[in-house]
């Protein structure tokens, strides 16, 4: 196929949701989540586990005669990835777990790509502060090269019923809703939730009163880029007129799942997280996906 005909990454239905597992409370909410989805979409679910040589350890052994004890290392972590699926009593909905040797940024970070994604918790097993979020998290929302999902701490996972999309019509915003809709299980809703702001120190009502014209181009323009990723209209178009902070507060508390890019129009780098995606993946009380273009 041309590359220029391929499908955006995010067009592509997910046929593996690989889980990071490493033995805490937040691994164990993410595989839940998984097996849920998969539940309804027939996609697999891989746990995956990944172990190394932390760093302390490996400088101590580079200076002295110290053996590292790299099978006790790796099994020590395999036994917290079991046990994060025997708690979730997940044992026959998923595949054989996958051992990888690496950082576990950098080994999920591989296994992102069309038709897979990974999925994590909030924190990782050394975060003890609810409003931090885990480093693993935080890189793979940032850089990976393929959808990612966040599930919050605890997060009991229900039937996922109304997906909610961030849309902005930025190219991350398109690549979001085309995810969105390719991976919806039967029966759940898609908003495309477009929140326009375009005078944010008026009251929405007066700035329909004051510049009806600077609302309706705005609303033009992201309609017209939400159309061309979904001519068909699968996704419900949901106007606002907040910022998009407030428009997905008021959004998220009844969503099963948000869906954003990870940066909107305003993003300056591939290597800086949107603020908005960020204050989502601190605070939404539901999974968060974010899917790069």
């Amino acid at each position: 196929m041309d590359e220029a005909n391929e499908p955006a990454v995010g067009a592509h239905p997910v046929t593996r949701w690989m889980v990071g597992v490493d033995g805490s409370h937040d691994a164990a909410a993410a595989l839940r989540w998984a097996v849920s989805m998969a539940a309804d979409t027939g996609a697999d679910v891989v746990p995956v586990c990944a172990w190394h040589v932390p760093l302390p350890i490996f400088a101590l052994a580079g200076r002295r005669s110290v053996d590292v004890d790299r099978m006790g290392l790796q099994a020590t972590a395999e036994v917290a990835a079991n046990e994060t699926i025997e708690l979730v009593g997940a044992g026959a909905a998923v595949e054989e777990l996958l051992v990888i040797e690496g950082h576990p940024s950098a080994a999920l970070l591989g296994l992102t790509g069309p038709g897979q994604a990974v999925v994590v918790g909030r924190r990782g097993i050394s975060e003890i502060r609810h409003r931090i979020l885990g480093s693993v998290s935080r890189d793979l929302a940032t850089h990976a090269s393929g959808p990612v999902v966040i599930v919050p701490d605890e997060y009991e996972p229900a039937a996922c019923r109304r997906i909610v999309v961030g849309f902005d019509g930025s190219e991350h915003a398109q690549a979001a809703l085309a995810w969105a809709n390719a991976n919806a299980p039967a029966g759940a809703t898609v908003t495309a939730l477009i929140a326009i702001d375009v005078i944010p120190w008026l009251q929405p009502e007066l700035v329909v009163e004051r510049h009806p014209e600077y609302v309706e181009a705005a609303e033009t323009r992201i309609r017209s880029s939400a159309d061309a990723v979904d001519p068909e209209g699968r996704a419900i178009r949901s106007v606002v007129l907040h910022g998009p902070r407030q428009a997905l507060t008021d959004a998220m508390s009844e969503a099963d799942l948000v869906v954003l890019g990870p940066r909107g129009l305003g993003g300056v780098g591939r290597a800086v997280l949107g603020s908005v995606t960020t204050w989502m993946l601190h605070e939404s009380p539901c999974p968060v996906a974010v899917v790069p273009s």
